[in-house]
């Protein structure tokens, strides 16, 4: 078979030959046609041609931009330098490529990919410059919206977590480089999660947003705040800064939180803990700083919460302890270590067994004893007194009903009311299974609820206190006269009987001041149609003052320690 025979042309004549062939007309619609935008100008930057896809993405015309500068699109958004380097580009000859962004006739912006190439004679002189491109705002915007997805918070519009840390990172880089201190702040709401409970997530969201809004606006704009999950925010205060100027700004946070939330009508009061790290002073590296922060923060919610504190070495060790406390608590749970005793409670006209106080013990297997003063407030913290306080209510509803069957007759058994549950919003479903579940009538069961309890959120208190009322328990108020109310603000809540807390008890009879606020408690809470029962009566000189004043009930260890239940049924003296 013969071979075919082929000549070899040279590119740059066979280019020539293809132009040669195509018309002016057919070039002409090429550039008009094409979707590019293009634009032609000469040497000196005046604009010569623009096609119908620069007419339509800017909004100007041909004879609008003719003889124009391309300087009538600038955006502002780059500076000098970056146009600069721009003509130095195309300038030598060489072709610019980059993402502009420019602003239309009507003001928008968009983005355009550009290219620009310098067009050269024979003589390697630069002629013209021709710059195509294409606008991407569509693609900028979808990028610009997956970084803010993967680095802002969805619910609050902050810095996410993983923001955050690259910010911190840069910082502490630049705190370096120049010898600068920085701080770190860890805020995290108080009782947060009694407020979620109460009022829903829906809420809970609402008053997350409300509180970024306001810290937000706080702080300076070359500080940084961050929502780090759940309520917790952290805060950067780039330097240089010193221990005093950390103070202004934790207190001008607090102040911001001052003012109630309103959320569906209701006010609601928010306080928060803040734990401080410095730079250099106490770490130097990112994960440290973000936990020195956080251990101080723990510290704050140790001391009652609404402060803040700074980090110490000392501060690293009980944080730890509060935190093995934590873990072994939910073991102990898991594995039934807590259990109930129970306090005799006697009416002291008659002398006889009115009632037990159901008390929540924990001996730990290798810590022994635990007092509840350690860890009723982390279950609360934590959320496990809600499985604990069910756990109580149940066991000592089955209790009261086991002692009566053998014959031990005991009118009630009180059960403490934590605040998380009282404000839990199943509270009062919860007490009517537990009472069907066991069989026990509704009035033999007394809650006892703190004074600081009902005093956190009173409107929210007081709705609940009405459905526990409606399904025919007692309800008591525990510990009173030291929180902050009074008799007569206690007329808001459905309440039968007030618990006149141990310290004023202690200093009955020789005490003149503890011995007329005892009695005039005993007389106002007669007057509003509530008894009244003294805790930590230990003397019989503190006995017969209690009996004097026309206080109905007592109890303490002259009447009757904690004890187990065998030991309750056995050993009743009085």
């Amino acid at each position: 078979m013969a071979q075919l025979q082929t000549k070899t042309v040279k590119p740059e004549t066979k280019r020539t030959s293809v132009t040669d062939r195509l018309s002016r007309r057919i070039l002409s619609q090429a550039l008009e046609q094409t979707a590019d935008i293009v634009m032609i100008t000469d040497v000196s930057g005046n604009i010569e041609y623009v096609n119908h896809a620069f007419e339509n993405c800017t909004g100007f015309s041909l004879t609008e931009v003719l003889g124009q500068k391309p300087n009538l699109l600038r955006s502002g958004k780059h500076n000098d330098i970056f146009y600069s380097k721009l003509w130095d580009t195309i300038r030598r000859g060489d072709v610019f490529r980059g993402v502009i962004e420019n602003r239309r006739k009507d003001n928008s912006i968009y983005y355009e990919e550009k290219t620009i190439t310098p067009l050269i004679d024979d003589n390697g002189v630069i002629t013209n410059y021709v710059s195509t491109g294409r606008d991407v705002s569509e693609n900028i915007l979808t990028q610009s919206r997956l970084r803010h997805l993967a680095y802002c918070d969805i619910l609050t519009g902050l810095p996410n977590r993983v923001q955050l840390r690259h910010e911190l990172s840069q910082a502490i880089s630049h705190a370096e480089r120049h010898n600068e201190s920085l701080a770190v702040l860890f805020l995290d709401l108080d009782r947060f999660k009694n407020i979620n409970d109460s009022l829903g997530h829906d809420l809970g969201d609402r008053l997350l947003r409300d509180v970024a809004h306001r810290l937000r606006h706080t702080l300076r704009n070359d500080d940084t705040i961050a929502r780090n999950g759940g309520d917790e925010f952290v805060i950067l205060l780039r330097g240089p800064v010193d221990e005093n100027d950390v103070v202004r700004v934790a207190e001008k946070l607090f102040n911001s939180l001052t003012a109630p939330f309103i959320l569906d009508g209701q006010k609601h009061q928010v306080s928060a803990s803040i734990g401080i790290s410095l730079y250099p002073q106490d770490h130097v590296t990112m994960r440290d700083l973000l936990k020195g922060a956080d251990i101080a923060m723990y510290q704050a919610k140790g001391q009652g919460g609404s402060r803040y504190c700074f980090y110490s070495h000392d501060m690293e060790v009980r944080v730890l302890e509060r935190m093995e406390l934590e873990q072994c608590l939910q073991r102990g749970i898991t594995n039934n270590e807590l259990f109930n005793v129970y306090q005799p409670q006697y009416e002291l006209s008659s002398q006889r067994l009115i009632g037990a106080e159901a008390l929540l013990r924990w001996h730990h297997p290798k810590m022994g004893y635990i007092s509840p003063d350690r860890f009723i407030p982390v279950a609360e913290d934590t959320g496990d007194i809600i499985t604990l306080g069910e756990r109580v209510l149940s066991e000592a509803c089955r209790q009261l009903i086991k002692w009566r069957q053998k014959g031990l007759i005991l009118p009630h058994i009180s059960v403490n009311l934590s605040p998380r549950q009282l404000s839990h919003p199943n509270i009062s479903s919860k007490v009517s299974e537990t009472l069907i579940e066991t069989g026990l009538e509704p009035d033999a069961l007394v809650l006892e609820l703190t004074e600081s309890a009902l005093m956190q959120h009173p409107e929210q208190a007081a709705r609940s206190l009405n459905k526990l009322k409606s399904i025919g328990v007692r309800l008591s108020v525990d510990d009173f006269g030291t929180g902050h109310s009074s008799l007569s603000y206690l007329r808001r809540f459905p309440l039968d009987c007030i618990k006149v807390d141990r310290s004023f008890v202690q200093d009955l009879p020789n005490n003149k001041e503890a011995s007329a606020l005892v009695e005039a408690i005993v007389k106002m809470a007669h007057s509003l149609s509530m008894s009244v029962v003294a805790e930590g009566v230990e003397t019989d000189e503190q006995l017969e003052f209690l009996q004097q004043t026309g206080c109905e009930g007592a109890q303490g260890y002259l009447l009757g320690r904690p004890m187990s239940a065998n030991d309750f049924a056995s050993q009743q003296r009085y």
